[in-house]
């Protein structure tokens, strides 16, 4: 009787101290913040740009000097540097697919062109005949359809908001509406230094391949700088005479 009445106390005890001590503190968990999210590349996928720029083109080649053996024992002499040169401006508009790397462009250009002082000379069978010197000045323009590959360096770097891109397409170079300006004259080689002129800045398909760099001050502005090689159709029968280097700079808006 007298251990159950012990027990009896010992457990209303208990109960009251655990009534008094108040609920049970939870353990202290460490909470970790989840990671910051990755900063966005100025460079996005299925992205519109149009760009406008300054250009500068400039021939490669020295077309048509030369001599050119004709009938009944003509030939035609061609020296000095027919190469032309020219500045301009233009636009340009890019669409880059889902996957960000790769796009496609159209891009226009128009230009003042002008070529350095060339010699005409015809000869009959060794002897000199006429010989007529000028220059040639026109309008041309430049347009060509690209496929581009582009790298947006910030997707490595993401304080670095700088794009080297490469293109490759095809297009066309066409020229007309100037004249040429004569610094000596003869009557018989009108024809022949007309014909020069003509082709010398005749309209012609081309092939184009080149690269450049784009800076992004935000994911909508930009300004960029480019250099294309452009392999111009050939002109009497002197394949790469006629081709070309154009160089770009200028700016661009992406939406």
């Amino acid at each position: 009787m007298k251990k159950l009445i012990v027990l009896a106390v010992i457990l209303t005890i208990s109960q009251t101290i655990v009534a008094f001590a108040g609920p049970e503190v939870p353990s202290k968990a460490v909470v970790t913040p989840p990671p910051p999210p990755a900063p966005e590349s100025f460079f996005r996928p299925n992205e519109f740009d149009i760009g406008v720029f300054g250009t500068y083109a400039t021939g490669t080649g020295s077309n048509p000097t030369g001599t050119h053996f004709g009938p009944d024992g003509f030939s035609t002499t061609v020296t000095g540097s027919t190469t032309f040169t020219g500045w301009g401006g233009g636009m340009d508009f890019s669409y880059y697919f889902p996957w960000k790397y790769a796009g496609v462009r159209f891009q226009g250009a128009g230009l003042a062109v002008s070529t350095g002082t060339f010699t005409v000379t015809e000869t009959f069978e060794g002897t000199r005949t006429a010989s007529r010197t000028g220059s040639i000045s026109g309008s041309g323009g430049v347009i060509t359809a690209d496929l581009m590959l582009r790298l947006p360096l910030d997707d490595f770097w993401p304080t670095i908001h700088l794009a080297p891109y490469a293109f490759v397409g095809f297009g066309d170079f066409f020229a007309g509406g100037g004249g040429t300006t004569i610094h000596t004259s003869s009557a018989q080689l009108n024809d022949r230094f007309n014909s020069y002129s003509r082709n010398t800045l005749q309209g012609r398909a081309l092939g184009n391949v080149g690269g450049g760099f784009e800076y992004r001050f935000t994911p909508h502005w930009g300004i960029f700088g480019e250099a294309g090689y452009n392999f111009v159709d050939h002109i009497h029968g002197r394949t790469g005479s006629n081709n070309f280097v154009q160089t770009n700079w200028g700016f661009r808006f992406a939406f």
